[in-house]
């Protein structure tokens, strides 16, 4: 390696692991701030959190590399743009692709590990991500006897206690009981009591000291009536064997599109086209049982006989009913294959964006020269938002049926692609017709000829 590619790389090498680290923290919370409510004062513990953040920061790489490469290329020909270390190496006869060779090396590189990561890791991190994610929405609130307020954390019950002395001693106890209708079945109220959690047998129970209970009564064609019994002390068992967070089984998630591998989505996207071939064949073929038309002829004789008006109004129902059944059904199959199709699609986009916005970057920072944070910050977040509203929108589109799922995967691309040539062209050859005063001219010229 010559001495000019080490300190590219090396001048390169800073800004990248800043600006990816930086990206990909604040796509992370943006991702986990959607989940807020059902993650945060459910009790779970640090290992969880930690596990939580660990798949989706490996969910989300594949957009925070992009921005890293894009920012660093920027920043790094900035900087030797705005020291005149780039017009020293330009007056020497090093043409400014051989400056940009060793960022180019690298973004074949960053290609080939996202490409890797977007095939076979990222799947697999999904599927757990979204287990995970699935299994802590439903889970419910950890105990948690929380004073003056009244706890439904456990199915059947509301607990509510004025005070909590210590870990086990409470006061001013209220306990209502449900009935599955939602009625309640029955109300302890005590002075004092404790309370014991039995982590083997996931019960909680209750001992209470001097207090009342009432029970309601349904006797049938009677009015309900409540039957009231103090005790001096009572033993009560609640099961919280639905509390905290249970695991459920990642195969129940498999076959959705983010989870599978390159090789699987393939196969899926084939035989969800086969299906899509095979219910329009259908279709074709219950239309025209249903609706016989001549191929030939100006009008269309249907005979109905001896036929009733109800026994035809019958008839055009049955066939508006079935119409519609099988509209929404071709509907709802080619929506599913449009949305495995696109994440195929997607598992080349993201891969190439890679080298695009490293170029991207590099080219532009070749053209402003200027260095720093400030400047590059402010270019390159203008064009990753450039690209997330078109990531967005191809993605809306082509799950909709108006794009083509290759054309929605890759129309950030597409945009952005023109203007990396154009910036591509004006650093490394700086022709006069690639600058708008030059048509200017023209266009001077052409209007003083007429």
């Amino acid at each position: 390696m010559k001495r000019l590619d080490r300190y590219v790389l090396l001048s390169f090498l800073g800004p990248f692991a800043a600006s990816f680290s930086t990206t990909l923290v604040i796509l992370v919370i943006q991702f986990l701030s959607r989940y807020q409510e059902d993650i945060l004062g459910k009790g779970f513990p640090a290992a969880v959190l930690a596990e939580l953040f660990g798949y989706a920061s490996a969910s989300l790489v594949l957009l925070a590399l992009p921005m890293g490469l894009l920012m660093a290329g920027l920043m790094t020909m900035g900087n030797f743009g705005e020291r005149l270390e780039l017009t020293a190496l330009l007056s020497a006869g090093i043409p400014f692709t051989r400056v940009l060779a060793p960022l180019f090396l690298s973004g074949l590189g960053a290609l080939l590990l996202s490409g890797w990561l977007s095939w076979y890791l990222i799947p697999q991190a999904n599927l757990k991500l979204y287990t995970l994610l699935y299994d802590m929405e439903h889970a419910k609130p950890a105990l948690a006897l929380k004073p003056g307020l009244f706890n439904r954390w456990i199915d059947g019950y509301a607990v509510r206690v004025g005070e909590v002395r210590g870990e086990r001693f409470v006061r001013d106890v209220l306990i209502y009981e449900y009935a599955p209708d939602g009625s309640i079945e029955r109300t302890v109220v005590s002075d004092l009591g404790e309370f014991f959690v039995d982590k083997e047998w996931l019960f909680l129970r209750f001992v209470l000291y001097g207090g009342c209970q009432y029970e309601m009564n349904l006797k049938p064609q009677q009015a309900p009536t409540w039957t009231r019994s103090c005790f001096d002390t009572l033993h009560l068992r609640l099961d919280i064997s639905g509390l905290g967070l249970r695991r459920s089984d990642e195969k129940l998630f498999a076959g959705h599109q983010y989870m599978l591998e390159i090789g699987a989505l393939r196969h899926a996207v084939d035989s969800l086209k086969g299906l899509c071939e095979s219910t329009e064949q259908e279709i074709y073929t219950y239309l025209r049982q249903s609706f016989p038309v001549p191929l030939q002829g100006d009008s269309i004789l249907l005979s109905v006989g001896q036929a009733s008006v109800y026994e035809v109004e019958n008839l055009l129902r049955r066939d508006r009913s079935l119409t519609e059944y099988y509209a929404q059904r071709l509907s709802q199959v080619h929506e599913t294959y449009w949305r495995y199709e696109l994440e195929w699609w997607y598992k080349f986009a993201y891969p190439l964006a890679t080298v695009v916005f490293l170029l991207l970057g590099a080219t532009l920072g070749g053209v402003i020269r200027k260095g720093g944070l400030g400047m590059p910050l402010v270019v390159s977040t203008a064009l990753f938002i450039l690209f997330y509203i078109l990531n967005a929108q191809g993605k809306k589109l082509a799950r909709e049926g108006v794009m083509v799922p290759w054309v929605g995967a890759f129309l950030p691309l597409l945009v952005i692609a023109p203007l990396v040539l154009y910036l591509l062209l004006l650093v490394t050859t700086e022709a006069r017709w690639l600058y708008l005063e030059f048509w200017r001219k023209k266009w001077r010229l052409w209007r003083a000829s007429l």
